[in-house]
């Protein structure tokens, strides 16, 4: 009697620890708490028929289904932490990642009235760095582009120097915005 209740309790064990996981892997709140509880009852059940059936092993047992259940309960644990640093990962990846689309849109932007000779026509206070737009322009470009993760390293940026970073790209397409306003026609329509 002894061997089979320990077995359905080792089984109950491994089986809802690995139901749990998936539950929490899918954030099913429903679905977490129906198999945790299903799976603590026939936990219970197979302490119950273990001691029942071999009165002299209830502490054994029960040292057996504790031991079980920490285990179990560890295991879930590291799995669903890694999971959440792996989540917390992607998702700053995905915020650097619109960052540097934003970044990337103004420097070509910009680069269309320093690249083409005709379109610079059109916008000539773009190339006069006397002006202060202009000059607010280029610091903030170098400020955004000092702050512009490698990419090597945009996985491991903490969410200070993503903040930070995301001020200086704010601060450049401001920048550019007035500096482009301010910039005036070069020849009438």
């Amino acid at each position: 009697m002894l061997v089979p209740a320990l077995l359905l309790m080792t089984a109950a064990m491994i089986l809802t620890a690995v139901w749990i996981d998936a539950a929490l892997a899918r954030r099913d709140g429903e679905k977490l708490f129906w198999v945790g509880l299903t799976g603590s009852l026939t936990v219970l059940l197979a302490v119950a028929w273990a001691v029942a059936g071999s009165p002299g092993s209830g502490p054994w047992v029960g040292l057996a289904a504790v031991g079980g259940a920490a285990g179990a309960v560890r295991w879930v644990q590291v799995r669903h932490r890694r999971r959440q640093a792996a989540r917390q990962r992607d998702a700053r990846r995905r915020q650097i990642t619109a960052l540097e689309r934003r970044h990337d849109a103004v420097l070509k932007s910009w680069s269309s009235y320093e690249l083409d000779g005709w379109k610079a026509l059109e916008k000539p206070g773009l190339a006069d760095t006397a002006k202060p737009e202009t000059k607010n322009l280029m610091r903030a470009m170098k400020s955004a582009a000092a702050l512009r993760p490698p990419l090597e390293a945009s996985g491991s940026l903490d969410d200070e120097e993503i903040r930070d970073y995301g001020a200086a790209v704010a601060g450049l397409e401001n920048a550019w915005v007035r500096a482009e306003e301010s910039a005036g026609g070069g020849y009438p329509a």
